[in-house]
């Protein structure tokens, strides 16, 4: 990969759409054409003796981008004395599980369509020998906000460019935990079957609203995956879904990686495959059943739950802070500060690495 060059600025940052560790993700405008991007600006200081990160993430994006319409591309990359810039499209239409709450209806077709093109793009990128490594919902973000928008596979932070198919070349753990395979926990090494289980995670979350590990701790959690310990459950939310979209998710989440189908092998399983759309009739008028009801249910509750716990979070932050900031007036700045530091975690549209 060449070196980055410092140049003149060429665009124009506005509004903070989110933030990390080491970035932020700021809406920027190319002073000349006025074509609006994501712009993920960050911090050459805080990743003083981590650069191979970012220089990775280059690498992965310059290999594909522009070359899938589902895989978000990185338009432009530079940098000035003190932070580097990495200028992605500006996907306006939102995470994938707001869209479909925002929908009146759903159904497993619907969920399929959806799986069936995330997948191509998967199967894409272990074709161009790219593992993703964070293949989650929030990473699934819609071009635009018009009804047949492309959905975008976004942040390569975690991306790796491996030609082999050997298995055990990566060992670290990394990730996001709900979404991780097993071989990742037990540092077994690891490479492309561990997009195929995070897909699976995907899949069971587009058909019910909550992930098939939720547990009550990490521990428990993590504990969970390397079983394989889940069920489709509660029977009421599943008893509207086919037994053949189970099975895909089922040959998703094989334990042993090395027997996991490829991303190939699932777009040709017959729930993406068949030509009749794979449903469980709607008991009154015999057409397909309408998911979004339980769907949007669980996951507004989760939702909920989640802001519960970043709130929690800040009042425990806050109470330590109290001892040093006596004053009222203070306390309630920090805390609202706190409070949308939160709540931007949780918005983060392009994640740092």
């Amino acid at each position: 990969m060449p070196p980055t060059q410092t140049v003149p600025c060429q665009y124009r940052t506005g509004k903070t759409l989110g933030s990390g560790t080491y970035a932020i993700v700021k809406e920027a405008v190319h002073i000349k054409t006025g074509t609006y991007y994501a712009c993920k600006v960050i911090n050459k200081k805080l990743m003083e003796g981590r650069e191979h990160m970012v220089r990775n993430e280059i690498a992965v994006l310059k290999r594909i981008s522009k070359s899938h319409r589902n895989i978000v591309t990185l338009h432009d990359y530079f940098e000035t004395a003190h932070n580097l810039y990495l200028c992605f499209d500006l996907c306006t239409g939102g995470e994938l599980f707001d869209r479909i709450c925002a929908k009146g209806n759903y159904y497993e077709k619907d969920a399929a369509d959806l799986v069936r093109t995330i997948f191509s793009a998967v199967a894409y990128l272990h074709k161009s020998g790219i593992v993703h490594r964070d293949l989650k919902p929030e990473n699934l973000l819609f071009k635009d906000p018009s009804e047949d928008a492309d959905i975008m596979i976004c942040d390569f932070g975690l991306s790796r460019v491996m030609e082999s198919d050997k298995m055990g070349l990566l060992t670290e753990i990394c990730g996001t935990p709900g979404y991780m395979a097993p071989e990742i926990f037990l540092k077994s090494g690891h490479h492309k079957p561990v997009d195929v289980w995070a897909m699976g995670v995907i899949t069971y979350f587009l058909l019910c609203g909550y992930t098939p590990f939720d547990r009550d701790s990490q521990a428990k959690e993590t504990e969970a995956i390397i079983a394989g310990d889940y069920k489709f459950e509660p029977a009421e939310y599943w008893e509207n879904v086919s037994e053949t979209a189970k099975n895909f998710v089922r040959r998703c989440l094989t334990v042993n990686p090395a027997k996991r189908p490829s991303a190939q092998e699932m777009l040709e399983d017959k729930w993406l495959s068949s030509d009749i759309p794979h449903f469980v009739p709607d008991s009154s008028t015999g057409a397909a059943t309408d998911l979004l009801p339980h769907v949007k249910r669980n996951f507004d509750a989760k939702k909920t739950f989640r802001k519960a716990v970043f709130t929690m979070m800040a009042m425990k932050r806050m109470s330590t802070l109290a001892s040093l900031s006596p004053g009222a007036e203070v306390l309630s700045r920090n805390l609202q500060k706190l409070k949308d530091e939160s709540e931007k975690v949780r918005q983060l549209v392009m994640c740092s690495p």
